[in-house]
């Protein structure tokens, strides 16, 4: 797809937008889960359901503990990772040595790499999820080139993310031993995730000073300390757990969505099929965010990162994947009115919209719109769903959200501004 081919919105936005691709020719919301620990999940978990901005929000504590929400102290007498099971221990150390080798676009030393621990592991994901990583590993291995190796890193990744997803589900929906569900993600977190948001961080679009990895860490931390009891009756606080689930997975969706665009980006700037396949493989970790919102865009996407990579055009792939996530911002912005203030579900809708909001103001803030507004009315709004001590003040925060983020769906040329509707 040429730029002379995108309407004159979407032009004069992408070129603010992708300042390094210039010249280039031109991912209800339903998680889904795999196993926890290493057995295979039943409950596939829900979601009820960023990034530069001109000024990067810092990691906070979120409120954790009684009535209201405010904080508890910490009720988990465990320490964190303690519970992680040993063939996840394993698998990473395994995943290290590949992960090693993959950034070096080395095939043969990857697939060395991909040995017993590690692939078994993977095959205990994709047995709990339906899916079928471990064959799309071996196969992009296969090709026994730099493009096969970085689109096997990407596999590796997407596979990791839904066994993270699994687990912190579980947690939520009912896992007998919660201490060893939560401590299970955050093992494919510190091991093998943890490497894709630095990268993230530190080369994606977008994203100087945005503290992806601390805001990870922060919410692992706090909600490890809302689990207490023994199993098989650990219980969580639902002031604490939901909420910072969502952090962490929304946090990761935006380092994969900087680290897809920046290496998309790379590969038209240089023509580089590797660049691209590394862009591709990532994108695994997203896709299911755009189908039911931008189901369309996944082919968009897909057909352009697996093209000539001279081809692509990073703008129109920023442009695709937020017009999902804008959507599901646009879910959460008053979705608490439905539930009424002041009670954990709500307030943890309330928190998911805002990590979602801190993915989009990357493409926000090349739109020239005011993203260090939006994200305090976000924050605002969070607190006074959390306290339920204003509902008219709530209702006029969550208005101006409804309205810039509506604003942005219009420049990303969505007919309708709406928070579930797919595009045609």
């Amino acid at each position: 797809m040429h730029l002379r081919s995108l309407p004159l919105l979407a032009l004069s936005l992408g070129l603010a937008a992708c300042p390094g691709n210039e010249s280039a020719t031109d991912g209800t919301d339903t998680e889904t889960a795999g196993p926890t620990t290493n057995e295979p999940a039943t409950d596939p978990g829900t979601e009820t359901d960023g990034t530069e901005t001109a000024a990067p929000t810092t990691t906070e504590d979120e409120p954790t503990a009684g009535t209201t929400g405010e904080p508890g102290g910490d009720l988990n007498p465990h320490t964190l990772g303690d519970h992680a099971s040993q063939a996840c221990k394993d698998a990473m150390t395994g995943a290290a040595a590949f992960l090693a080798a993959t950034a070096d676009a080395d095939a043969a030393a990857a697939t060395a790499a991909y040995g017993d621990a590690l692939k078994i592991y993977v095959q205990t994901i994709d047995t709990g999820n339906m899916r079928d990583d471990d064959s799309a590993i071996t196969a992009a291995l296969m090709q026994n080139d730099a493009p096969g190796a970085a689109l096997a890193e990407g596999h590796l990744y997407t596979a990791l993310m839904f066994q993270l997803r699994a687990n912190l589900s579980a947690v939520e929906t009912g896992a007998e031993d919660k201490y060893a569900a939560w401590d299970e993600a955050h093992c494919v977190w510190d091991g093998g995730l943890r490497l894709l948001a630095t990268r993230a961080q530190e080369e994606g679009w977008k994203t100087e000073g945005d503290p992806i990895v601390a805001d990870i860490d922060a919410a692992f931390a706090a909600g490890h300390d809302g689990i207490s009891g023994d199993a098989p009756a650990t219980a969580i606080d639902d002031w604490r757990i939901p909420p910072q689930k969502q952090i962490i997975e929304k946090t990761l969706f935006r380092a994969a969505h900087r680290d897809i665009i920046g290496k998309a980006i790379a590969a038209a700037d240089a023509a580089d099929a590797t660049q691209a396949a590394r862009a591709l493989g990532v994108f695994g970790i997203v896709r299911d965010r755009l189908e039911g919102r931008n189901t369309p865009g996944i082919a968009v996407i897909e057909g352009m990162l697996t093209g000539d990579p001279a081809m692509i055009n990073g703008t129109v792939v920023a442009f695709e994947m937020d017009k999902a996530f804008a959507k599901r911002t646009r879910n959460y912005a008053d979705q608490a009115f439905g539930e009424g203030l002041g009670i954990p579900p709500s307030y943890k809708g309330a928190v998911e919209g805002r990590t979602y909001a801190k993915l989009i103001v990357a493409g926000m803030s090349s739109a020239m719109l005011n993203t260090d507004a939006y994200l305090a009315d976000w924050e605002d709004y969070a607190e006074l769903v959390r306290t339920g001590e204003d509902d008219a003040a709530a209702m006029e925060i969550s208005q101006r959200i409804i309205d810039t983020t509506c604003m942005y769906q219009t420049l990303l040329g969505i007919a309708a501004c709406t928070g579930s509707d797919d595009e045609t």
